[in-house]
């Protein structure tokens, strides 16, 4: 029996000028991490001492790896003079396993990896 491949794994990002900053869809896991590396450091490089937004609502999964990225990117930000705002959709967590990054509803507020802003 074949088993068929798995599909690939979107992430879209789009840059936002109210608030400033980016809105990420898709999933982030280890097929999407070099994406991911790429936009952030774009962030950085365009809003040097700015505050900015890191928009995550339409983040389906999040792994750790790509957590470690957000938080990297957050201290380069604060070593420009900047800061980064985080806005997560309700219940999505880093996942250690590459699943879908989401608890289960009604467990109230999502945990922020140490030093980002909920918004």
């Amino acid at each position: 029996m074949l088993t068929p491949p798995s599909s690939p794994a979107v992430l879209r990002a789009r840059w936002t000028v109210r608030p400033p900053g980016l809105r990420l869809s898709g999933a982030v896991e280890p097929r999407t991490h070099q994406v991911l590396e790429r936009y952030l450091g774009e962030l950085a490089r365009r809003f040097p001492g700015r505050g900015v937004h890191l928009d995550l609502t339409a983040v389906t999964a999040l792994d750790l790896a790509g957590a470690a990225l957000v938080v990297a990117t957050r201290d380069r930000l604060r070593h420009l003079g900047g800061d980064l705002r985080l806005h997560t959709a309700d219940g999505l967590v880093p996942s250690a396993h590459g699943r879908p990054g989401r608890s289960g509803a009604g467990r109230g507020a999502p945990p922020v990896p140490r030093g980002l802003r909920a918004g």
